[in-house]
C-alpha cells in the first residue's frame, strides 16, 4: 500500500495506491493556519488515518508541493511556511517515515502516465497550468527525474520565440525575467486582462466574456493560445512525445485542444507532426494520485 499526499494553498489531499494498481482509499484535510506545525500535524492526522485503514502501508510516503524545496524558492502567493523551508526533512522528523518530494507537474505526468492519456504512451510530457507553471516527463511509465530533481521545471525557462514586446517587464517571483511562469500561470493571464482594461476578472470570468464576444477577452484568450502552442512546440522539439498532458485550471479551457496544435508547424522540425495534445484528469485527487504512483518507486 502506497501513500501520496498532495499540499496545496488550503487543503492537503491523500490517496493509497495497492499492489495491484488500484487506488483504494482518499481523504483530505483542509489547512486553517499558514504554519508549519499545523502543516505538519494535518500530515501526520491524514498519514495516521490511512495506516489505520491499510496497516500494510509502506513506510515511504511521497509528496507533491509547489514550495518547499531545499536550495529552491518558493511561490509568494502560496503557504508562506514553506518559503525557506526543508520541506522533506521537515516532514521526515515529524513523521518518521521517508519522504519523496515532487512538483505538482511531476505528480501529474506521473499519474497520467500511469492511468490516464498518456497510459499508453512511450514518452509523455504533462504542463500543468494553475496558479503557476510546472511540468513532467515520463518514459515508458516512469517518471523522469533528473540528478537535481528538477526535470519539467518549465516554468523557469524563458518564454519561446518572444516577440519584442514580450521581453519587456516581466520580473518573475523567482528573481529572472521573462520566465513562463509569468505568461501561462492564471495571475499572467488575469494581469494581461487588467493591463489592458484595469479591471480585475478571474479565468472564469475572461472565458465568459470571449464567449460573449467580448473583444478584449478574446484577444488576451488568443495570445494565451499562441503562448502555449510555442511552449509546446519546444517541447515537442526537445523530447518528441506521444502525448502532452494540460491540467491545472488553464487546462479547462476547452479551445486549446483545437487552437494550440494549429500553432505548432511554424515552430515545428517536422513537417507531419504525430504528438497528441489531451486534457488531464480533473479529479481533485490526481496530484495525490499521482505521488502515490512515485511511491512505489524503491528508488526513492
Amino acid at each position: 500500500m502506497y501513500l501520496g499526499l498532495s499540499i496545496e494553498n488550503s487543503v492537503i489531499n491523500a490517496a493509497i495506491l495497492n499492489d495491484g494498481g488500484d487506488f483504494v482509499w482518499q481523504d483530505s484535510h483542509s489547512l486553517d493556519h499558514d504554519k508549519m506545525s499545523d502543516l505538519l500535524e494535518n500530515c501526520g492526522y491524514l498519514v495516521a488515518n490511512a495506516a489505520k485503514a491499510h496497516p500494510a502501508l509502506s513506510q515511504s510516503i511521497a509528496v507533491s508541493a509547489q514550495g518547499g524545496f531545499i536550495g529552491q524558492p518558493s511561490p509568494p502567493d502560496g503557504l508562506k511556511c514553506l518559503a525557506g523551508a526543508d520541506l522533506k526533512a521537515n516532514l521526515q522528523a515529524s513523521l518518521g517515515r521517508a519522504i519523496a518530494l515532487a512538483s505538482p507537474g511531476q505528480a501529474l505526468a506521473l499519474y497520467e502516465s500511469r492511468f490516464g492519456a498518456a497510459k499508453d504512451s512511450a514518452v509523455a510530457c504533462a504542463l500543468y497550468l494553475d496558479n503557476h507553471v510546472f511540468g513532467g516527463v515520463t518514459f515508458g511509465q516512469k517518471l523522469w527525474r533528473g540528478a537535481n530533481r528538477t526535470v519539467g521545471a518549465w516554468g523557469h525557462t524563458p518564454l519561446a520565440w518572444p516577440v519584442p514586446h514580450e521581453l519587456d517587464g516581466r520580473d518573475c517571483w523567482c528573481g529572472r525575467n521573462g520566465c513562463l511562469d509569468c505568461f501561462l500561470s492564471l495571475g499572467g493571464l488575469e494581469t494581461e486582462y487588467h493591463n489592458i482594461t484595469q479591471t480585475r476578472l478571474d479565468i472564469k470570468a475572461i472565458a465568459a466574456a470571449a464567449d460573449a464576444s467580448d473583444l478584449v477577452a478574446s484577444s488576451v484568450l488568443q495570445v494565451l493560445d499562441d503562448r502555449i502552442g510555442r511552449t509546446t512546440a519546444m517541447i515537442i522539439n526537445m523530447f518528441d512525445p506521444d502525448v502532452i498532458i494540460l491540467g491545472g485550471r488553464l487546462a479547462g479551457l476547452d479551445r486549446l485542444y483545437q487552437n494550440v496544435p494549429r500553432k505548432w508547424p511554424g515552430y515545428l522540425l517536422v513537417e507531419r507532426n504525430e504528438t497528441k495534445l489531451q486534457k488531464a484528469n480533473q479529479d481533485a485527487f490526481t496530484l495525490a494520485k499521482g505521488t502515490a504512483c512515485l511511491a512505489t518507486d524503491p528508488a526513492i
